[in-house]
Parts: structure tokens; sequence; C-alpha cells
């Protein structure tokens, strides 16, 4: 008799604090109203999505967002309906990637809405949810894994589909940003714009070259070849770190400096291995030459 009340006292709560998730911010409530009565739209049927995602535990102003679009723009009521339940339907479970990676042990997302956002841009543009559950375990497993990785890597795989690159092909990108954290905003589909107006065709051999320069701590500055040398209008990286990437790989700069104390020199003052520097270059600069382009004078030249 006395297990009872205790089950109704929690069945209460529980169902307190379901309820307190269902409710949505008067004036939010207010402005759809208003706008949906203006378009003739009856206000229940695109208040219900932006409900949905509140009752799923994300905010639901990103849903009222699209609706108000929607409403704004004059796009046909049901549409607006079906748009915003899908978008509620996509944060929700953006917003159970992020408890997850959270769960994991993954620092959470610095501006939440904003991961929620490019997680749920990401679902719709061909990411699976296994895909991004994928690219948490990648983060877990990477030494500067974070949720902020997890939501770039997901961003860039998603960009890269609208771009016609399947899912899978660019999954490889994706879970090396995942292990290796967040990449500069824009970064892989400005490299990936360039590369294709250069020619580029193979998505899989840019997809492999972006994915093991991020693992191996480079930028992709430089990645795309835009003299047109190789069939896959590909520069490969040449396995330095991030520290050093942007050393000169010129023919001078391959040459120069090799041995140590030629450093800084031009080619023809590079120290040799055994003599020191070029022979008669230093003194013919200084002068000590004999003005007839040979700067180490001869006997005949020393005599007079």
């Amino acid at each position: 008799m006395r297990v009872v009340p205790a089950l109704v006292v929690l069945a209460l709560a529980h169902g307190a604090r379901a309820e307190s998730r269902r409710e949505l911010p008067a004036e939010l409530v207010r402005e759809v109203t208003a706008r949906a009565t203006e378009r003739g739209v009856p206000p229940a049927l695109v208040l219900a999505p932006i409900s949905e995602a509140a009752v799923g535990g994300v905010p639901p102003e990103l849903v009222a967002t699209k609706v108000l679009e929607g409403l704004s723009k004059g796009v046909p009521p049901s549409r607006i309906a079906a748009v915003a339940h899908d978008l509620a339907g996509r944060l929700t479970a953006a917003d159970g990637v992020l408890r997850e990676a959270q769960g994991m042990g993954l620092p959470a997302a610095v501006d939440r809405r904003a991961a929620l956002s490019d997680l749920a841009t990401a679902l719709a543009g061909g990411v699976s949810s296994q895909d991004l559950a994928g690219l948490a375990r990648a983060a877990r497993g990477g030494r500067q894994g974070t949720s902020e990785g997890v939501v770039s890597a997901a961003h860039a795989v998603g960009e890269l589909a609208r771009r016609g690159v399947p899912p899978a092909d660019a999954m490889p990108l994706g879970l090396a940003i995942a292990r290796h954290g967040a990449r500069p905003p824009g970064e892989i589909v400005a490299v990936f714009e360039e590369w294709r107006a250069e020619g580029g065709k193979d998505a899989r051999a840019f997809v492999a070259e972006a994915a093991a320069r991020v693992d191996r701590g480079q930028g992709l500055d430089g990645m795309v070849d835009v003299f047109g040398e190789s069939a896959d209008r590909l520069n490969p990286g040449r396995g330095r770190g991030k520290d050093k990437e942007r050393d000169q790989d010129d023919v001078a700069g391959r040459d120069v400096g090799k041995n140590g104390s030629g450093k800084g020199n031009g080619p023809g003052e590079r120290a040799d291995k055994a003599g020191g520097p070029v022979p008669g270059v230093e003194d013919f600069i200084k002068g000590k030459g004999n003005g007839k382009g040979n700067p180490n004078p001869g006997p005949k030249d020393k005599k007079k």
C-alpha cells in the first residue's frame, strides 16, 4: 500500500517535467499566431511542429524561424507544416548526438544552437544518424576530439554531399576532422570549389588527400594543383606537420641550406661539404678578383 503513493508521486513528477518541456514562450506563440492569422493559416497547424521541438528538448525558436519564413513567403500551409516537422525531427536527432558526445566525455559545444543547426543541416544533406554516431566515436578516440569537431566534421561531409559527393565517400575526411578538431569555417568548401574549378573530377582522390593532410596536422593551402601538372589536380602533401608546413619547396628551397651552414645563402654561395663556400665567389663580390673574370689571381697576376 505504501508503494502505490510513491509511484503516483513519481508519475506526477515525471508528467510535470514533461509538461514543462511542452510550454512555448508566450511571445513566440503570439508572434506565430498573429502571422498565421494574417495569412489565413490555422495557427494550430504551424504551432504543432514548434511544440514538437520543445517536447524533444531543442530550442523551439529554431523551428519557429522556419515557420515564420514560410509564412512570409506565402508557402502553402501544408508545406510549411511538413518542413517544420522534418526540421524538428532532425534537430531532436542532432540533440541526441550532442548528448551522446558529452556522455562519451567530449566537451560540450560552445554554441549549442549553432551546433544543432549545423548537425540538422548535415542530416538534411544526406548524412545519416549512424554517420554522426561514427563521427562522435572517432572524436572520442582522437587526442583532440571535441563536440565542436564532430559538428565541423558533419558540416563538411554534408556540404560535400550537397556538391555531389556521396556521404560514404566523404566520411574519411569527416572522421579525420572529428579526430583532430574543428576546421576553419568554410575551408573545406572553398578548397573543394577551387579544386573543381581547376578541373578536378575524382572526389575520392580529393577526400583522401584532404584527410591525409588533416591527419598530419597540415592546412589545405596549396593542395590544389593550379598549374594542371597532375591528373587529379592535386598537389600531394609532403608529410610535414603544421609547424613546417610553410617551408619553401621550390628548386632552391630543396637544395639551399640542406647541409646546415648554407642556410640563407643563394645557390652560388652554398657551403660545400669539404671546402666551405664556392671558391672565388665571395672574393669576386668583395672586389678581390683580378677584374678579368678570375676571382682567384694566379701567380702571373700576383707579379703584376
